[in-house]
């Protein structure tokens, strides 16, 4: 069988009486990025792409740096060990490497600060910690905060002749964004990037030393093209700072290790990784580098921006979506977190769940056996071609105001992520954008696991320069502070902050206004009164009145409200001066209803957390 050929303005045209004779543009859809995100895309989309016929290690990178992708050589699977002591982490990164770890994942602990890292400051701590572990048979990736060389000294007492492979390496000006705070001049830093290079080109040739970490801008807000560009400036900040001190682009280039955090927007998230690769050979060629120096070494951890407290276990599912993503957007290794990350210390059943999830992407979904499987999907490629240009006109902005270093110091940088973070914070506070158990599908039965997370935030003693940090946010904090203040509301008064649906007519008639509220009241831990729908004003009444409580809101049809809630309302406020009344939807004669003691009207423009929090203040629940 031969189907017709359609072209797009037939397709237009189609697609423009299903929208009952609106514009196509009323399905496109502007990202944070600035990026206008079409419902279709065809040819003509691609056609000025210049990278769209590169094949995988060749020509841009963008299909990634080996010919063969996974299947030579899968990502490694390098979940973090966040764990104190060297006995501690023993026990647990054994096993790990016994059931599908393949690299050594951990932060060090600084001796001149308090960060929730390794403490590994002595040969016998480093004993401890490695007892029965080979470390050439598993690449390492180790961020050394500020005690690089230090430890890269301790390191190779123990090993003494043995080559190690991976990273051992620190990204000062992720510390002086995540903290705000640096304990050494950023000339000093330098200086230690440039001796920690010097020294493996002697000592492990197979070692890199420098990371650049793009999670600080995530974690904060940023958009995709923010991530990618302050991550760049990061990486050029070295570059030239590391040229200055006499070494080369092609020993600078291979000793760096790029670090994404990995969101749940699929396509971006993809599309970012696919623009690092084509970033980074531009600024590498711009250099003089050669072709090995243009090949990008990506880590990537499932973002903790996207994680949330309630409903934790729905966390496991936004992780397998933004491994996904990671992994078809060609990282190296990967980080997959435990869905109990915001809230504890991950336990070995955590941990577990979080290390095989890639063994099932990998083992079960087989995502080692294709190579760049998004290459040639037009809108992948257009979205690629879109972030990659967008995020090197940033760039360009960032090295015209002196760098990126220069840039953090004056405070631009910071402006810039603030403006995404408020305009993420509203879309989720108005619940146009989701977070499942959250804002959407609440659970206000769940027993939420007891919170123990202890301070995650180096805090050097000794600060020589500062700047204004980039805080860490996790988009969902806003509703979970609703939540528990009415948890504790509970503790205190023995019952949740209650509202009363008085639903009109049957229960098709009510129904789809009484679910939207239930809804949109749940997200804040209130409990929500229902019944089956009353046919009469005075049935209404009744029942409200059986309920006794201090907050309404009348759910129906728009007929129903014109025949019965005047009557309701001026019942009840007689009865009740000080009761609310509300009215499920928008109302073409919103004033008529205020004038007869309607305080508002829900709908889905409603501010959701905004609303919520101002009727907690009034209940006196704080």
């Amino acid at each position: 069988m031969i189907f017709p050929t359609i072209d797009y303005e037939t397709w237009q045209q189609e697609a423009e009486k299903s929208l009952k004779g609106k514009p196509i543009e009323k399905l496109h859809k502007q990202t944070y990025e600035k990026i206008t995100l079409k419902p279709i895309y065809t040819k003509k989309d691609v056609q000025k792409i210049p990278f769209l016929n590169d094949m995988p290690g060749e020509g841009s990178r963008v299909r990634g740096s080996k010919l063969t992708g996974y299947l030579n050589q899968p990502w490694h699977v390098s979940q973090e060990i966040d764990l104190k002591t060297p006995e501690e982490f023993n026990t647990v990164i054994r096993e790990a490497l016994q059931n599908g770890q393949t690299m050594i994942h951990f932060t060090l602990q600084p001796k001149n600060g308090s960060y929730k890292g390794l403490a590994l400051h002595t040969e016998e701590d480093i004993e401890k910690a490695f007892n029965g572990i080979s470390l050439t048979n598993s690449p390492l990736l180790i961020d050394a905060q500020t005690d690089l060389l230090v430890f890269l000294s301790l390191i190779q007492s123990h090993v003494k002749t043995e080559s190690l492979t991976g990273t051992i390496g620190m990204d000062p000006l992720a510390i002086l964004v995540e903290t705000g705070q640096l304990s050494m001049k950023p000339k000093a830093a330098y200086d230690q990037l440039a001796e920690s290079v010097e020294w493996v080109m002697e000592n492990q040739p197979k070692l890199r030393t420098i990371l650049v970490k793009g999670e600080p801008y995530h974690n904060g807000g940023a958009s995709a093209v923010q991530e990618l560009a302050f991550t760049m400036g990061t990486a050029i900040e070295y570059m030239s700072e590391l040229l200055d001190r006499g070494l080369t682009v092609d020993q600078i280039a291979p000793r760096m290790t790029f670090s994404f955090s990995i969101g749940s927007n699929v396509f971006m998230e993809i599309a970012k990784l696919r623009a690092a690769k084509i970033l980074w050979k531009t600024i590498i060629e711009a250099y003089g580098g050669n072709e090995d120096s243009c090949k990008m070494y990506i880590h990537a951890r499932t973002s903790a921006f996207t994680k949330t407290i309630y409903d934790p276990y729905v966390n496991m599912l936004r992780s397998t979506i933004e491994a996904f993503s990671a992994i078809v957007g060609g990282i190296d290794s990967l980080h997959v977190s435990a869905f109990d990350e915001p809230i504890k210390t991950s336990d070995s059943f955590s941990r577990r769940i979080a290390r095989n999830t890639q063994s099932i992407l990998r083992e079960e979904s087989f995502l080692n056996k294709v190579i760049d499987p998004a290459g040639g999907s037009w809108y992948v490629e257009t979205l690629t071609h879109e972030l990659a240009e967008k995020a090197w006109e940033l760039l360009n902005e960032i090295e015209s105001e002196g760098g990126m270093l220069e840039a953090l110091k004056a405070g631009t940088v910071q402006e810039r992520i603030s403006l995404v973070l408020q305009e993420r914070q509203k879309n989720v506070n108005d619940r146009k954008e989701k977070i499942v158990g959250t804002n959407m599908y609440a659970n206000i039965q769940e027993k939420p696991i007891p919170y123990t997370k202890t301070k995650s935030i180096y805090e050097s003693n000794e600060a020589v320069i500062s700047i204004n940090r980039i805080s860490p946010v996790r988009i969902s904090e806003s509703f979970e502070q609703l939540r528990q203040a009415s948890e504790q509301y509970l503790e205190t008064s023995g019952e949740q902050p209650k509202v009363g649906l008085i639903n009109l007519g049957s229960i098709p008639e009510h129904k789809p206004r009484a679910d939207f509220i239930t809804g949109f009241f749940e997200a804040g831990g209130f409990q929500v009164i229902k019944n089956d729908g009353y046919l009469t004003a005075r049935d209404a009444i009744e029942g409200a009145k059986t309920m006794n409580l201090t907050t309404y809101i009348i759910c129906g049809k728009d007929d129903s409200y014109k025949e019965m809630a005047t009557d309701i309302c001026n019942d009840l406020k007689k009865l009740n001066p000080g009761v609310c009344m509300f009215i499920a939807g928008k109302q073409e004669n919103e004033e008529f209803y205020r004038n007869v003691g309607i305080n508002d009207f829900i709908h889905i423009g409603t501010n959701c957390f905004a609303f919520l929090h101002q009727l907690q203040q009034e209940m006196g629940v704080r």
